[in-house]
């Protein structure tokens, strides 16, 4: 079991981990997702020893790791990019870390390749052909297969792996993903994977911590913070489909009921609505409206109801559904800023090149001003024409001034 309690890590006044508590269970495979510069990859390095925190603690099995190097620690970390030994073949490089002990020193024994162990590994990943062969021989699907068989030959506690495909083509990094999954199954291995490629996360892991600007904003299973997001950040960066965040406001309406003012245009959420009640007692209240493609669907321009309306702005063609970009007078809100300018460096304690990416400033993003609708392929709307849809009151994610979701 890994436990990270209350962990910070700042250079100078930029804080990069800001007071992250998870636990990894023995054998689950949890997925870090975030943004470029949200502070996952340093929660790695933290983790696997290569940093230490300014404050807070990391645990193996319930015993701190603050005293114990990072060799000592039995865990195997597959980085970004894999840096092979040129000078050796593919089974040298797998063999490496076990012709080491914890000192760091060959120990004895040792210095006769393990050939056994490696073939077994090799087999594994499919890559047991090529173990005579030198890295710059190999495809760089090969180069990410050697380097998670040298992460694994020598049985470690847990996987670390830091957005291991993330240099692939996209062909190859569905089948190394599928590859990965099906690896830390059959070894029951805890497993910590860094990506900020939501799809990868929502296939792979049990569960998912989502984090920007350095800080947790859920921790769930992926149908969790897929469909149930706790804040305006998780609802717009994770979503199989596009998001339109959208200015609004909450007033009591008749009988019960809670109208959604969204300028020019307005819905009214039902008595019967489990939300109504808590939503009337807001009145007048300013709130974020999330609109999600799923949540969406094309009516009759007349049609009553939860029904938002626009022209076309344009439209995209997906073969087996189009995607339909409505045009509105609704006052679109950008997504959440998903990284902090830098307050202060220090001379004395300098930004690492290899961090310096978790501590730039990021503009904020352009605000999503049309809202984007799944519509049958067969029925192409023209450009400019009225369209109207139907919004699913199930799926809308309303958010208080602060970001956190009304429930």
């Amino acid at each position: 079991m890994i436990e990270t309690r209350d962990l910070t890590k700042a250079y100078g006044r930029r804080m990069v981990v800001d007071h992250v508590t998870m636990t990894v269970e023995q054998g689950e495979f949890i997925a870090l997702l975030g943004p470029t510069g949200c502070g996952k990859t340093t929660i790695l390095r933290l983790i696997a020893g290569l940093e230490d925190p300014t404050s807070g603690v990391v645990l193996l099995d319930g015993v701190d790791t603050s005293q114990i190097p990072a060799r000592d620690r039995g865990l195997a970390m597959v980085f970004q990019e894999f840096a092979p030994y040129p000078h050796m073949s593919v089974a040298e490089n797998i063999a490496a870390p076990m012709r080491f002990g914890a000192s760091g020193a060959e120990t004895a024994g040792t210095k006769v390749l393990d050939r056994q162990r490696v073939a077994e590994v090799a087999a594994e990943l499919g890559i047991g052909s090529l173990l005579d062969r030198r890295p710059d021989q190999l495809s760089g699907g090969q180069r990410q297969r050697v380097a998670v068989a040298r992460a694994i030959v020598r049985r470690p506690r847990a996987f670390l792996l830091d957005e291991p495909l993330s240099q692939l083509d996209a062909h190859l990094r569905i089948a190394l993903r599928e590859e990965i999954a099906a690896l830390a199954k059959r070894l029951g291995v805890t497993t910590i994977y860094v990506t900020h490629d939501q799809s990868e996360a929502l296939m792979l892991a049990s569960r998912i911590v989502v984090l920007n600007r350095g800080r947790v904003h859920q921790i769930g299973t992926p149908q969790e913070v897929r469909t149930d997001p706790d804040d305006v950040f998780v609802a717009s960066f994770v979503s199989s489909a596009q998001t339109t965040l959208v200015q609004g406001a909450v007033y009591a309406g008749k009988d019960g009921a809670a109208e959604l003012d969204m300028g020019s245009q307005s819905i009214v959420i039902p008595a019967s609505d489990p939300a109504a009640a808590g939503l009337v007692a807001r009145h007048t209240e300013r709130v974020t409206v999330a609109l999600r493609s799923e949540a969406m669907r094309p009516c009759p321009v007349d049609a009553a109801g939860a029904v938002l309306r626009g022209t076309v702005a344009f439209v995209e063609d997906l073969g087996a559904e189009l995607l339909v970009h409505v045009a509105t007078d609704l006052v679109a809100l950008p997504p959440p800023q998903r990284a902090a300018p830098v307050v202060e460096r220090r001379r004395l304690n300098p930004i690492p090149r290899q961090r310096q990416a978790e501590a730039a400033f990021e503009e904020p993003e352009e605000p999503l001003r049309h809202l984007v609708v799944r519509a049958p392929s067969g029925a192409r709307p023209a450009i400019g024409s009225a369209f109207a849809v139907e919004v699913d009151l199930r799926r809308l994610f309303l958010f208080d001034r602060n970001g956190y979701r009304l429930r």
